[in-house]
């Protein structure tokens, strides 16, 4: 069996430090605002000017993995002998996956030999990103790609991302809620539970009253889930003070002991767009079904 390397893209929230441990490779996506600056690369954006230009006004718009960049990257390992495991963002979010499997699929053709695999994770932010670290342990056992990539896809629909949004115009200003709706929402102070569905798109799960209200049913909803105490994350945007909050509940409510090092994940900027600053909630690998929650 050949060595290999993992790959993920930056909307899965791997933590940069546990990555650049573990061997794990984050290709950039990009976002842009008015200006003419490509954001995501060579030049990013620290949080806090990122959501003060947010608040002022202005809209923020993002784009998938660079097709060169990904050929590229993954050609590198290649001619090291290496073959390339890929994680990538949700398909029904980004071209991000779709790129990265045409940049597989091409040099499979030019290195005969070589194993290029990139799975669609159908998620994002911590729930996709949890996936990488259930990639890496096995890895670590032995485990080979294939065996890897069938683990994942027989529980990929268990890994969970839901979160609380705190400002419903961001979402309306990203088209992922009406005008109508983000004003009446708003003048209710009604929080939406956001979570990704089985296409990988973020959707509503329920609204609920106050954002306390909401923080308490997202924990609820949870603790019913009966979330892997290995495989759960807190994401977080601008925030970190909520986050550790929350975590401290997690422990003391579900008994579970969050890695504060590498499970609690500041949700990049190109999602962070949508959901503006203070979102908060939970990516994790489900042992039990939503059938099985009251929600």
């Amino acid at each position: 069996m050949r060595e290999f390397t993992i790959f993920t893209d930056v909307n899965t929230d791997v933590h940069p430090d546990y990555a650049k441990k573990e061997g794990i490779v984050i290709l950039p996506q990009y976002y842009y605002f008015g200006d003419g600056v490509v954001y995501g690369d060579e030049i990013v954006l620290d949080e806090e000017t990122f959501y003060k230009r947010l608040a002022a006004g202005e809209t923020a718009k993002s784009s998938g993995v660079n097709p060169d960049r990904a050929k590229t990257t993954f050609e590198a390992e290649l001619k090291k002998g290496r073959d390339v495991l890929a994680i990538i963002c949700s398909s029904g979010l980004s071209m991000s996956y779709q790129t990265c499997k045409n940049a597989g699929e091409e040099l499979m053709q030019e290195y005969p030999g070589s194993k290029v695999i990139v799975m669609d994770s159908l998620s994002e932010s911590g729930g996709a990103g949890l996936m990488l670290y259930v990639a890496r342990d096995m890895q670590k056992e032995g485990r080979s790609m294939e065996e890897i990539r069938d683990y994942i896809e027989s529980v990929k629909q268990d890994f969970q991302g839901m979160f609380v949004v705190d400002d419903l115009h961001y979402l309306v200003r990203g088209g992922r809620l009406s005008p109508f709706s983000g004003a009446f929402g708003t003048m209710l102070d009604i929080k939406p539970i956001l979570y990704l569905n089985e296409e990988g798109k973020i959707v509503p799960l329920k609204k609920v009253r106050t954002r306390k209200r909401a923080i308490n049913e997202i924990l609820r909803i949870a603790k019913g889930m009966d979330p892997d105490p290995r495989y759960m994350c807190i994401v977080y945007t601008y925030n970190r003070d909520d986050a550790e909050a929350l975590a401290d509940r997690v422990k003391k409510e579900l008994g579970i002991d969050v890695d504060r090092k590498y499970k609690i994940l500041m949700i990049n900027n190109t999602i962070g767009a949508h959901t503006g600053p203070n979102a908060l909630g939970f990516g994790y690998l489900a042992h039990k079904k939503w059938s099985d929650v009251k929600v």
